[in-house]
């Protein structure tokens, strides 16, 4: 069953075009969002963030990419829990710390959706980033 499918879907296409305002997100996100994102190339520790967390990063993210595209490889659902299994590319719009204008970035995502009132409402994030050139 794909249940959940089309919510995920929805929310990594409203990532992919750089939507920051919160409204867009009501109706995919439950307002009692916790995301956890696990160490990688980017992030050092594990980070918790709340609903306010992330709307107040996004646009960081905006800044930084001039382009981001996420494609779901994988899809597995079982009950209120879905994982995903996804790549991701994106190009980098200006030199900041170690990264160069039009750089491109590619890394491999797991991520795990837990739902409450069919809306995303745990999010789990492993990313595995290819080496920064």
């Amino acid at each position: 069953m794909n249940r959940y499918k089309q919510t995920i879907t929805t929310y990594l296409d409203l990532l992919s075009n750089f939507v920051v305002e919160p409204k867009d997100f009501e109706s995919v996100l439950h307002p009692e969002i916790l995301q956890t994102e696990y160490p990688n190339a980017l992030t050092k520790k594990v980070t918790i963030s709340n609903w306010d967390d992330l709307f107040r990063r996004m646009p960081a993210g905006k800044n930084l990419l001039k382009r981001q595209i996420f494609r779901m490889q994988t899809y597995l659902e079982s009950g209120d829990t879905a994982v995903v299994e996804a790549d991701w590319e994106a190009t980098i719009r200006a030199d900041l710390g170690p990264f160069k204008a039009d750089q491109n970035l590619k890394a491999y995502f797991c991520m795990i959706f837990e739902f409450k009132e069919n809306k995303i409402h745990r999010q789990k994030n492993y990313d595995c980033f290819e080496p920064f050139a």
